[in-house]
């Protein structure tokens, strides 16, 4: 009986009402965020060693120093990271609901309601996605703020981690599984297949 509320509450019924979803687990979240952050460095590590290559070929493999154009270049990619990570998201729930760690794990996001994400969920998601730096920049910025005081520092710090990590752990306790950046866009993520 009390499978069978659970498997009720982890539910939502097809727009049509014709089919039943289910909410992807907490666990199977977790696996599919850390594949994606495997994808992240894999393009931070494509992106560093483009940089890097550059300023090598530029200081004719350190013999001379490298040209300010090389320098240049250097830092546009590295901070061509950030935008390029936020592109996998997007495109990714755009195109199918999935990054490649979601779609390893067989979930997929789409809107509250169970329809497809499309440009507006995706942005909106993207949006509640970048509440997490946003809280921790603000907590750093507090304990610069508090530099003085090692006490206060700590605790702007600590507060800011510990809303990130209640953000992403409601989804643990949440009824339709939902994070900080779900309730932001709008969105919930469910099994496929």
């Amino acid at each position: 009986m009390a499978a069978a509320r659970a498997a009720r509450r982890n539910t939502i019924s097809d727009p049509r009402g014709r089919a039943r979803v289910y909410y992807a687990s907490f666990e199977a979240r977790v696996v599919a965020a850390i594949l994606d952050a495997v994808v992240l460095f894999i393009i931070a590590a494509l992106f560093t060693a483009l940089a890097s290559l550059i300023v090598l070929v530029s200081s004719d493999f350190e013999r001379v120093a490298p040209s300010d154009t090389a320098i240049t270049l250097f830092w546009a990619c590295i901070v061509a990271i950030i935008p390029a990570s936020l592109l996998y998201f997007f495109i990714g729930w755009v195109w199918k609901g999935q990054t490649v760690g979601k779609s390893v794990m067989h979930i997929m996001v789409v809107r509250s309601d169970g329809r497809p994400l499309g440009v507006l969920g995706s942005t909106g998601r993207l949006i509640g996605l970048l509440a997490y730096p946003v809280l921790i920049g603000a907590g750093a910025l507090g304990a610069y703020a508090f530099q003085q005081d090692a006490l206060y520092a700590a605790i702007a710090m600590g507060v800011a981690v510990f809303l990130v990590i209640l953000g992403v752990l409601s989804a643990a306790f949440d009824s339709h599984r939902r994070t900080l950046h779900d309730r932001v866009g709008g969105t919930i993520v469910v099994r496929v297949g």
